[in-house]
């Protein structure tokens, strides 16, 4: 087997996964190769590409040279001529192998509702492809034109169950395209529920890193127990993705799309090596080990006291081999005494001080980590702020006061349970976890059941942040 030279072009690629998840195929099938990266810009494209295409074995093709590497290619595969874009060349000939990724996720489509946001190239594709699926298919876009011009592309290639959805926050609108060549004429409306889609395909960049609290639009549209799909797969999952979880629905993130597309052109590249299906699987958590690396996220646990977050955070950070921060811990350690005794001599203001600068600390520190946030902090306008500004998920941990108190009701360090009587502890803790509710709420990107065993709810978080 020849050696392969590949790589990939586009611009900017500074943040692109592409070398490692490439060199790990390359080692996992046993191709002798290196993968490189070439930033070559728009007008750069013409002198380049040819270049390339006689030194390398082949390359992937991203932003923004998709459709315009197509008139200095030789010939191009059905794919490409289907969708209007080549992502993977190899000699002179263009493929398109993000089909090949997208179909590998098996987002059920057949005979299903199906809402698909967004009208650019990839959207393009998952379009023809829940056509192909027998979806009955609706498109919206921010540009109600594009996403008009791809509803009346897709009936132009014969697919009749295709219209633009008009979508408004908390509604859903879903108008027929007009008869091609006449887009002043409207067939029709047509007015779905809240909750009426089956499968929703995100194509937009809504939640990418570094906005990772950016949610994917109009998902309440989607059923409870309907599928999610993201292209997205930074971060891994997206907030789209945790959200559509905890609301018992199933939620899949672009990395198994990314890295099968990667095999797929690995496939073309070197047609006689080996692919074990077995050893490219086992790639996938490596790869979004790789992607926390280079991406940093703080995974953020709130929640009243007992609620778990301390002991569901340490277990997450031990399975997700990531730093542990307890924030009270590292306030006591600052401190050089317990919250109990800073509560005593200096009162709670001086705390929640303390508290919101070692918050800023911890957030702006380097890497990716598991945190626990002691029960008062996000009710300080100020930390719900911090953390909105930081690329931190926060996983709010949700119990009722009576699964609460029967944790907490024996431990006389807390502060907040410091009364006469038990009865009197009982009800002040109920007062203030009510008072607390709505800042939880607010600051969290999603919430978690923390009522049930520490196995149960660390299987609820775990499932959440499934890749």
């Amino acid at each position: 087997m020849s050696v392969v030279k590949a790589g990939l072009i586009g611009s900017p690629l500074g943040h692109s996964m592409s070398p490692y998840i490439h060199e790990r195929i390359m080692e996992a099938s046993g191709i002798s190769g290196r993968y490189e990266l070439y930033e070559i810009s728009p007008e750069e494209l013409p002198k380049y590409a040819p270049i390339l295409m006689r030194e390398l074995t082949g390359f992937n093709v991203t932003i923004p040279h998709k459709v315009s590497i197509l008139p200095l290619l030789d010939d191009i595969a059905p794919m490409v001529r289907e969708y209007g874009a080549a992502n993977t060349v190899c000699g002179k000939i263009g493929y398109n192998t993000d089909v090949d990724g997208f179909t590998s996720c098996d987002i059920p489509m057949k005979n299903r509702k199906v809402l698909l946001l967004g009208a650019g190239g990839v959207a393009r594709m998952m379009a023809i492809e829940a056509l192909k699926a027998g979806a009955d298919l609706s498109i919206w876009a921010r540009s109600a034109e594009k996403a008009l011009a791809l509803v009346n592309e897709c009936k132009e290639k014969g697919y009749e169950k295709v219209a633009v959805a008009e979508l408004s926050e908390g509604s859903a609108i879903m108008t027929e395209s007009a008869p091609s060549g006449d887009p002043d004429a409207s067939t029709g409306t047509i007015s779905p529920k809240e909750g009426s889609i089956d499968t929703v395909l995100n194509g937009t960049p809504c939640g990418m890193w570094p906005n990772v609290h950016d949610v994917a639009p109009h998902l309440s549209a989607l059923k409870k127990d309907g599928t999610f799909f993201d292209t997205i797969y930074n971060p891994c999952p997206t907030k789209s993705c945790m959200q559509v979880r905890a609301n018992g629905g199933a939620a899949v993130s672009g990395l198994k799309m990314l890295l099968n597309q990667a095999i797929a052109a690995e496939k073309i590249w070197a047609p006689d090596a080996h692919f074990d299906d077995e050893r490219l699987a086992a790639i996938l958590p490596d790869v979004r080990k790789k992607l926390w690396e280079k991406n940093p996220v703080k995974i953020v646990f709130t929640g009243f006291m007992g609620a778990g977050k301390t002991d569901i955070g340490r277990r997450l950070a031990e399975d997700m081999k990531i730093p542990f921060i307890d924030l009270d811990d590292r306030i006591e350690r600052i401190a050089g005494c317990p919250i109990s005794e800073i509560f005593r001599k200096d009162g709670e203001e001086t705390f929640r001080r303390m508290e919101h600068d070692v918050l800023k600390v911890v957030l702006e520190a380097a890497g990716s980590e598991v945190i626990s946030l002691g029960g008062g902090v996000l009710t300080r306008e100020e930390n719900r702020q911090l953390l909105k500004d930081s690329k931190a998920m926060v996983i709010y941990l949700q119990a009722d006061a009576d699964t609460i108190w029967e944790r907490v009701k024996d431990d006389d360090k807390r502060p907040l349970l410091q009364a006469a009587d038990k009865e009197t502890a009982y009800k002040n803790m109920c007062v203030r976890l009510e008072s607390r509710e709505a800042s939880y709420v607010a600051g969290s990107d999603v919430s978690v059941s923390a009522v049930g065993s520490k196995d149960l709810v660390f299987d609820r978080v775990k499932k959440l942040l499934l890749p």
